[in-house]
């Protein structure tokens, strides 16, 4: 089985042990696979999510049928745990934007631990909150910013959260990221790709000069800073993914906990 020194979640290991059994038995480590659609927008939460490795994105439909990213999920935080808490639908739908290994639990063990643990609780407060700072960027930026510098930015959050360079995207998932046309995205990744800054072939990116996207990108990455650190609520410094040994361990205080 996964250990969280292997491929941690910041949530999980940031309980208290006695708080931390509550979920251990019902706990499990499943791969999540590229786009798949873990819930629909309006549908009844059954899992919840903690990302190891993978990203997970939050989408909104709008009634013109246009799908749009709000927020991304890494290893720092919980897909569901706070619409599961607070209600019985998801709000947004969630599709895995980057494959890995995720712990699940199912929602009613879930709410029953965040019942009976503070410190759990407090948690899902505090990622809800890093989600709302990121929604609210996100609003911000698509109002105000170039496609080009928006595109740079989800590119650079995507490779924080994914702690990779090479990412599998479409044209019409960056589309959707960006909430854009899909021949503005081709124009931009040709300018991109011309300028050195990355490499594009068909479902297949991969970023090859990260301080060029950066001095592309709007002021947006840099000011992002939902969990006190990095622009995508890691805690590492914009524009460095951080290094193994440091990626893999447990947060300060923490013991490496296995499941």
């Amino acid at each position: 089985m996964a250990s969280f020194r292997q491929s941690p979640n910041d949530v999980l290991t940031s309980l208290p042990e006695a708080d931390f059994e509550l979920l251990r038995p019902h706990c499990r480590t499943v791969e999540l696979v590229n786009g798949d659609i873990l819930v629909e927008a309006g549908a009844p939460l059954l899992q919840i999510y903690f990302p190891h490795s993978a990203v997970i994105s939050k989408i909104v439909s709008l009634a013109g049928g246009e799908s749009i990213e709000v927020a991304m999920i890494g290893r720092e935080g919980v897909f569901g745990g706070s619409a599961a808490h607070y209600g019985e639908l998801s709000p947004t739908a969630g599709i895995v934007r980057f494959p890995g290994a995720a712990s699940v639990i199912d929602v009613g063990h879930f709410r029953a631990a965040c019942a009976q643990s503070e410190p759990l609780r407090a948690a899902l407060m505090q990622r809800q909150w890093q989600h709302i700072v990121q929604a609210e960027r996100t609003a911000a930026c698509n109002a105000a910013h170039s496609v080009e510098a928006r595109l740079c930015r989800r590119l650079l959050m995507l490779r924080d959260l994914a702690r990779c360079d090479e990412l599998p995207l479409t044209q019409d998932i960056l589309a959707q990221m960006l909430g854009v046309q899909r021949n503005s995205i081709s124009l931009v990744a040709i300018e991109l790709q011309q300028a050195g800054l990355l490499r594009y072939s068909r479902g297949h990116l991969e970023i090859t000069d990260v301080d060029g996207l950066i001095e592309r990108s709007c002021e947006c990455y840099e000011r992002a800073q939902p969990h006190g650190g990095g622009p995508s609520g890691t805690g590492d410094a914009p524009g460095r993914a951080a290094p193994d040994s440091v990626a893999s361990g447990p947060t300060t205080g923490s013991r490496p906990r296995a499941v």
